[in-house]
């Protein structure tokens, strides 16, 4: 029972921020050529999990609508 008593500690490698190039070839790979999360991890240099997150979510933030709505609707405005 070596493995229990000793116990090796590997350092942490921070990763890099994916950005919004490599999030949409990752999607372009995976919806339009095919290629499998593995795949395109290795050939974009990513982890696994952002591979995943890239083809979950939207590249670009969506807007959204902050404040009241407006009192009138568009066919009393007139």
């Amino acid at each position: 029972m070596l493995s229990s008593e000793y116990s090796v500690s590997t350092p942490k490698t921070p990763i890099k921020n994916t950005t919004r190039d490599e999030m949409i070839r990752a999607q372009i790979l995976f919806f339009d050529a095919g290629w499998s999360k593995p795949q395109i991890a290795l050939q974009l240099d990513l982890i696994l999990d952002q591979v995943k997150y890239a083809l979950r979510h939207r590249v670009t933030p969506q807007k959204q609508y902050l404040g009241r709505r407006p009192f009138l609707g568009p066919a009393e405005r007139i």
